[in-house]
């Protein structure tokens, strides 16, 4: 049978204005308000159903006892915090081709826009051994197709550490060495001002990595949805994001399909307790070690075409503890003083940066008159560069801080202690 496409969608435009209007209602103690919009979202609900030719979903007599409820002056529970409490909505209110919503074409772009290309092996991440070989066995374990009941596989990796140490990276090599579809989804990017369009989009993110198996959803800053109801993220629409959120996180362990989702954040103390049993594992993704530091320091400095000159000890600051037998490159000196002063990888990166520029200010002293000349003209130009010196890398470690204190770290061991799986 065929239906009227943008009659659908003029119906499910009044059923979440309803529904959201009835919520806000209910938030209000508004209750005869309350009972009234609910009933208009369960008739917009309802015709939906008779215009797609299905059978009337259970969501729309939900919608109408909860309307009862409200006008007999009873406690209303809303329909996002039944969302929230059970799991995850019915069946047949969700959307995508077996549900009785249509995608919205915009929606679909959107989600589409976060498919990028996952080009990041095992090999090109410095260190984090361990943290690499416990992904490998759980992406393993759950392609394996026959394997007993009793061994469950995980569907779901929340990565938690200090930012710039390489979480984006992990999340990327998987979905390179799985041959998998990579959605790279910075959550705050799905939130939108207008009611429900949130929660749409959500769902149509799932619905299209389900359609593209096998996918890999990174999910980056899950705390902007996430924050625990105790700590500010207790209003209405982060209510109703984070619902849908969980709903489909619970519906990944009843999918065939393979649709493995990463989480990642730099704040894991504000995640809601939820959220946490939803990511069967919870790792954390440490400050890199001594080699993985050297590694760092030679993708920034050396692998992009620059070299040194001088005794590898010279090149550190007066105050690096460094045993002279210990250190027999430059490169392997840098990292051992990053490594001993805390830095991130991104710290390592920045640090790398201002040694090279430290370089090409001395061999192009007027580089900052060129910037006078037209742009266009300096695109013939080039730059000398020359092997850096001790003295502008020692420059550079009295310039660039590690971005975290000793406290910021133990505080990440300590959650790890608490709620970490690996």
């Amino acid at each position: 049978m065929r239906y009227d496409a943008h009659e659908v969608d003029r119906l499910n435009s009044r059923y979440t204005t309803e529904l959201n209007k009835a919520e806000d209602a209910a938030d209000g103690n508004h209750p005869t308000k309350a009972a009234e919009h609910y009933r208009n979202a369960a008739d917009a609900k309802e015709a939906i159903a008779h215009e797609r030719g299905m059978t009337v979903p259970e969501r729309v007599h939900e919608l109408r006892e909860i309307a009862d409820r409200a006008e007999k002056g009873d406690a209303v529970i809303r329909s996002d915090q039944a969302s929230y409490d059970h799991g995850r909505p019915n069946a047949n209110d969700r959307g995508g081709p077996n549900g009785d919503r249509d995608e919205p074409s915009e929606f679909r772009e959107v989600i589409e826009s976060f498919i990028v290309d996952a080009d990041v092996t095992w090999e090109d991440i410095g260190g984090l051994s361990d943290t690499k070989q416990r992904l490998r066995q759980t992406l393993a374990l759950g392609a394996v197709g026959n394997k007993p009941a009793a061994v469950k596989a995980a569907q779901s990796t929340l990565m938690f550490g200090p930012p710039g140490t390489g979480k984006t990276l992990l999340a990327k090599a998987v979905a390179t060495e799985t041959d998998a579809t990579f959605f790279n989804v910075k959550l705050g990017s799905l939130l939108s001002k207008w009611y429900g369009q949130s929660s749409q989009k959500i769902i149509n993110l799932f619905e299209v990595a389900r359609e593209l198996s096998p996918s890999v959803i990174f999910l980056d800053e899950i705390d902007a949805v996430t924050t625990s109801r105790g700590g500010g993220g207790s209003d209405n629409a982060s209510r109703r994001v984070l619902g849908t959120l969980l709903s489909e996180l619970s519906e990944l362990r009843d999918d065939d399909s393979f649709t493995y989702v990463i989480g990642a954040t730099n704040t894991p103390w504000d995640l809601d307790f939820a959220i946490r049993r939803r990511f069967d594992n919870r790792q954390l993704v440490p400050l890199p070690d001594q080699r993985a530091c050297q590694e760092i320091v030679e993708v920034h400095t050396v692998n992009g075409g620059v070299s040194f000159t001088g005794a590898p000890t010279d090149h550190l600051p007066d105050d690096a503890a460094v045993e002279l037998s210990s250190v027999s490159t430059v490169t392997g000196a840098i990292g051992m003083g990053a490594h001993q002063r805390g830095f991130t990888g991104s710290d390592i990166e920045a640090l790398a940066g201002e040694i090279i520029a430290n370089m090409v200010h001395r061999t192009n002293p007027d580089l900052a008159e060129q910037a006078d000349r037209s742009l266009t003209a300096l695109q013939d130009e080039s730059l000398e560069t020359t092997p850096i010196e001790p003295a502008e890398t020692r420059a550079a470690f009295e310039t660039i801080s590690p971005s975290l204190s000793a406290q910021d770290i133990e505080r990440f061991h300590e959650w790890d202690e608490q709620y970490g799986t690996g």
